[in-house]
């Protein structure tokens, strides 16, 4: 008699403990799912933004390629405000503008003052960026939420073999600036 009881007491107890392990198991696979999205999603997040930095270099160096080509062929600068540049070429006039989050470069003929733009083209940088013209060198800096510059992303000097051309990532504000050669 005592070993029936004691055959029941194993059943009921291990129906039962049947049940703890599969809320338990439950659990564990909720963790392991749970764990499994939140790295496809920081993938998916990190594919996102290595695109966007991708983008953002091929537009940098698309517009450091025809800003070096522009001025090199310019015979006039006019650096009318850190927004705005207008380079006199024979025949043409070619004007850059940093507008929100790209750079408009407008090609319009010299000869017929009424003429409109003859070619357009954008450069999206991103609204984190901002571009601005000092004599001769374009620059393109990235800014924080608050609109402080954090970097300085693109220094493009006009000449096509000035050896201080180049795509840079440094110089947080606040950092001793660069001796150029």
């Amino acid at each position: 008699m005592g070993i029936d009881q004691g055959g029941l007491a194993m059943r009921n107890r291990r129906k039962g403990s049947m049940l703890v392990e599969l809320c338990a198991s439950l659990a564990a696979g909720s963790m392991v799912m749970l764990l499994g999205i939140t790295i496809i999603e920081r993938a998916m997040h990190w594919t996102q933004s290595m695109q966007q930095q991708t983008n953002l270099q091929r537009e940098l160096s698309q517009l450091a390629s025809r800003w070096r080509e522009d001025l090199s062929k310019a015979d006039q600068f006019d650096h009318r405000s850190p927004s705005l540049v207008v380079l006199g070429m024979p025949g043409q006039e070619v004007t850059y503008e940093s507008l929100d989050g790209q750079v408009q470069r407008r090609v319009i003929l010299k000869d017929d003052p009424s003429a409109k733009p003859i070619g357009t083209d954008r450069y999206e940088i991103g609204r984190d960026y901002r571009a601005r013209f000092e004599p001769e060198t374009l620059v393109v800096q990235a800014l924080n939420p608050a609109g402080e510059v954090i970097n300085t992303r693109l220094r493009v000097v006009g000449k096509k073999m000035d050896p201080r051309y180049r795509i840079i990532e440094a110089e947080p504000a606040g950092a001793a600036p660069e001796v150029s050669p």
